[in-house]
């Protein structure tokens, strides 16, 4: 039994990013056929890329390399800068792309007092339901393994290529909520942003969580209304990949592609 234990762990391990890749999508993508019984339903399980990274850390080094991924999640003592750039990021692209809609014929919304409650209760939700468990896999477990192999942008970029159709229940059961072809640069480019936050923070999965909850709750803020216009949210949804491109271009210039990290290495795990 120890022997067969110990090939499995052995045959994990030469496979860990296979491995971990296909359970993150069997696991996400368990559920989208319930949609055809309940189309309300969500058609993606969010967790699955964190459940994944878990079950292949253990698989691989047990619970030392387990202990290590999760770590990860406790190291929030960052400068706080770092914390003002998963905000203030978050918050500039999706209000330009929000103009953009108003100068292509939008009309312009009008917020209550209230709707900031509703913005950072969508933040904390998102941090918890969604922010964690993906961001616990896809920059947690599967970025320092391929950081081993690749410099960090071309990492960043094959997590995107992996990331992007991830999401494909989603596009496919609601197709008008995210035009395909801008959320494809949209998620290239944010992959590499946070790589950048990940590297530069010394892998504080606390920075990298907060950025992705933040990008996603503004957005869904900014551009919710927008649906109803075509070709405004269309505007939108390309000012929106435009910047985060523009934003991912300037951090690869500022801190460089083979670490993303300026004036020290990317963190080893």
């Amino acid at each position: 039994m120890a022997v067969h234990g110990h090939r499995l762990r052995d045959w994990a391990a030469r496979h860990d990013i296979a491995l971990y890749l296909g359970l993150a999508y069997v696991i996400s993508w368990s559920i989208w056929p319930l949609v055809l019984l309940n189309p309300e339903s969500s058609p993606l399980v969010p967790f699955g890329p964190g459940l994944a990274a878990v079950l292949v850390a253990f698989l691989v080094g047990g619970r030392p390399e387990l202990l290590g991924l999760l770590r990860q999640l406790g190291r929030w003592r960052v400068n706080p800068a770092w914390y003002g750039v998963a905000l203030g990021m978050p918050l500039v692209a999706p209000g330009l792309a929000l103009w953009a809609a108003v100068a292509a014929g939008a009309p312009v919304p009008r917020w209550e007092p209230a709707d900031l409650l509703q913005v950072a209760g969508s933040i904390v939700v998102t941090i918890v339901i969604v922010g964690t468990f993906e961001e616990l896999g896809w920059r947690g477990f599967l970025l320092p393994r391929l950081q081993r192999d690749y410099s960090a942008l071309r990492a960043a970029l094959i997590i995107g290529l992996a990331w992007f159709p991830w999401h494909l229940p989603e596009l496919v059961s609601d197709p008008g909520q995210r035009p395909l072809t801008p959320f494809a640069v949209y998620i290239l480019a944010q992959s590499v942003l946070l790589a950048w936050l990940y590297n530069s923070t010394q892998a504080s999965l606390p920075v990298v969580v907060l950025f992705h909850a933040a990008f996603n709750s503004f957005t869904k803020f900014f551009l919710a209304d927008l649906q109803g216009s075509p070709y405004p949210y269309l505007v939108a949804w390309w000012v929106l990949a435009g910047v985060v491109a523009v934003l991912a271009v300037a951090a690869v210039a500022y801190a460089g592609s083979r670490d993303l990290v300026k004036g020290a290495p990317r963190p080893a795990h």
